[in-house]
């Protein structure tokens, strides 16, 4: 047992090397994760702005919402990573005038597309689920709303943090820019509400 868990690992790290799964998984991470802060944020605040939303609305709507966040995401990761793999493999064989069909690259890439299609689906749940705790722990509606709000923007400063240290760049502005996508994002959904007269 321990052997075949050697030789996964060995060989992962392997396709890891061939496809650059380290840095497309940490891209295909940092969207997911943005887009569900993002997306359940927005969700709370429109609940809110339409005055029928509680405590069980709002995590029932938050779940399905991550869940379909989840499925959208890693669907169309697979997608797009499969016609890329399709299109790499095609260029090679151009190139190499043999079939890659049972190479190693072409083991690895189909390797790399189920693990960045994982990770793109599982993202957007990580960061969504913290969100709706608060509206499950028996705290007043309001009060839990502030405490995801919070949550949600300590987040958001989080993702670009880690995106500003990877970088090397300043890790505080990197952080910010990313909080005022959430207050962009917030805005414009109470600008509409506002306008729309609900």
């Amino acid at each position: 047992m321990l052997r075949k868990v050697s030789e996964f690992k060995n060989k992962a790290k392997v396709y890891s090397d061939i496809t650059g799964l380290r840095s497309i998984s940490r891209r295909y991470f940092v969207i997911g994760a943005f887009d569900g802060v993002l997306t359940i944020l927005g969700m709370i605040i429109g609940a809110y702005l339409s005055g029928r939303a509680n405590n069980e609305i709002i995590f029932a709507a938050g779940i399905a919402t991550a869940i379909a966040l989840a499925i959208s995401s890693g669907w169309g990761a697979f997608e797009v990573e499969v016609s890329e793999n399709i299109a790499i493999m095609a260029r090679k064989r151009k190139v190499m005038l043999i079939s890659m069909k049972n190479s190693i690259t072409h083991k690895a890439h189909n390797f790399a597309i189920y693990i960045t299609s994982l990770i793109h689906a599982l993202a957007p749940m990580i960061t969504a689920l913290p969100l709706l705790i608060p509206f499950v722990i028996g705290l007043d509606y309001i009060f839990a709303m502030q405490i995801s709000l919070l949550i949600g923007f300590g987040m958001l400063f989080f993702i670009g943090y880690y995106l500003g240290k990877i970088t090397e760049r300043n890790v505080v502005i990197a952080g910010m820019r990313m909080v005022v996508a959430g207050v962009v994002t917030l805005s414009v959904i109470i600008s509409l509400d506002y306008i729309m007269g609900y």
